[in-house]
């Protein structure tokens, strides 16, 4: 099997997030009756809907990120992972076990670790390692 450099994968994730965003903003104009949860707490109050834009709007951020290797992308990803898996687990603390969020819970700890594997990939590696100003003449004493 051929290690891949070129980062296909990540930028296929990418792709993934758009699509995902685009469903997500897709239930909440669809569903907007629909009560997210979050830290064990249903959210029903008429700022609800700017509740559940948080969703769209940091799949669309890490899509694009993903896309052309944004370094910022990757800690939104693994720092929006985390805020997904504390979030379920108050959830399922406060209501109750549930074996499809637990399953939400298992991927997203192994999309992260994917993500801290290819981590590399997320580097400027085009500028070399210059300093901002250039190098002094060295003067004898």
């Amino acid at each position: 099997m051929q290690n891949s450099s070129s980062g296909r994968d990540i930028q296929l994730f990418g792709a993934m997030f758009l699509t995902v965003g685009f469903v997500d903003l897709m239930i909440i104009e669809l569903f907007p009756a629909y009560a997210l949860k979050l830290f064990g707490v249903v959210v029903t109050s008429p700022a609800a809907y700017a509740v559940k834009l948080h969703s769209p709007a940091v799949h669309f951020l890490i899509g694009y990120g993903f896309l052309f290797f944004r370094p910022w992308s990757w800690g939104l990803a693994v720092a929006y992972g985390a805020f997904g898996i504390v979030s379920e687990f108050m959830n399922q603390s406060a209501f109750g076990f549930h074996p499809v969020r637990s399953g939400f819970m298992a991927t997203t700890a192994l999309f992260m670790l994917y993500l801290v594997w290819r981590r590399a990939l997320f580097g400027d590696h085009d500028q070399p390692n210059r300093s901002i100003a250039p190098p002094a003449p060295e003067v004898p004493s």
